[in-house]
């Protein structure tokens, strides 16, 4: 029964893809290099990320969402969607039974096996994987173009990157304090090169001492840190303080030690228009303590 309703399935995608609007645009890419036709515009969406939950509601499309992963707790999201879970992976059947025609994944979740189980049961799939705080911009005009929001999605994107432009133009050139961040405590785990904290702290006129490291979450020992010699901590645990720091005597009240920021903000590691929000905040604490 599954088989045939998944036949079923594939064979009205691809009418439907077929018999779209005259003159349709090129394809598409996502964030994979994978190229979707941008046509039909799509009007049934299970998003399986927060951060294109995020997105498709800043199109103002939030009424074509039919299901979102467990984790979207976006302003406007309607709390009774049904919730599909996302990872490790998601659940076919679930989809089939929610008829979406456009299925929204998050990159770094999705293995490559499930990505082409999920093609091959006739879901357009767009994977989303935004890595640098300019992406977003860059995927709402993909995903506008999805959703056939194309016009809006392009005013939204250069609101966005006019916004981005101010906030790095006020804060990135000001003294380089060199930073280290903390994203766990036990082990104690920092962020790498290249990821989206990597860049909202650059652009916050901070030098990330773990640019160096393997990998975008590189574990680290504590005599390391001491080595780095960071002027400041920057704590992503909600229950972190700055005592273990203190007692191995970088964190202190006295002029030449470092200072301790916990900044617990969620929306900064979702890539999507609010994550600006809290970049300024995230600025704004960061100027506080360059100016003590």
């Amino acid at each position: 029964m599954i088989l045939n309703t998944g036949n079923f399935y594939r064979f009205f995608l691809a009418f439907t893809l077929a018999c779209g609007v005259a003159g349709t645009a090129g394809a598409l890419e996502d964030d994979r290099g994978r190229s979707l036709a941008p046509l039909p515009a799509a009007t049934r969406i299970v998003s399986l990320a927060p951060h294109a939950t995020e997105l498709v509601i800043a199109l103002g499309a939030a009424d074509r969402l039919v299901a979102v992963d467990p984790h979207s707790d976006a302003p406007g999201l309607d709390a009774k969607l049904p919730r599909v879970a996302a990872y490790p992976n998601p659940d076919p059947e679930k989809l089939l039974a929610l008829r979406p025609d456009l299925v929204l994944v998050w990159g770094e979740g999705l293995s490559a096996v499930m990505l082409a189980r999920l093609e091959a049961m006739g879901f357009r799939v767009f994977v989303s994987q935004p890595r640098q705080l300019e992406d977003v911009a860059t995927s709402l005009e993909r995903m506008g173009a999805l959703l056939g929001r194309g016009e809006a999605a392009s005013e939204l994107a250069q609101r966005y990157r006019e916004r981005l432009e101010a906030i790095t133009l006020r804060y990135a050139s000001r003294t380089q304090l060199p930073i280290f961040v903390q994203i766990w405590e036990m082990p104690l785990i920092t962020i790498g090169a290249g990821t989206f904290m990597d860049d909202a702290l650059a652009r916050c006129g901070t030098r990330n001492l773990a640019r160096g490291l393997s990998g975008a979450s590189p574990r680290v020992a504590m005599e390391s840190v001491l080595a780095m010699k960071p002027a400041l901590i920057v704590s992503t645990v909600s229950s972190a303080d700055d005592s273990r720091w203190r007692r191995a005597g970088l964190v202190g009240d006295s002029p030449g030690n470092a200072r301790f920021i916990r900044f617990v903000d969620p929306v900064l590691e979702r890539p999507s228009p609010a994550a600006l929000d809290a970049l300024e905040r995230l600025c704004a604490e960061i100027d506080t303590r360059r100016a003590r």
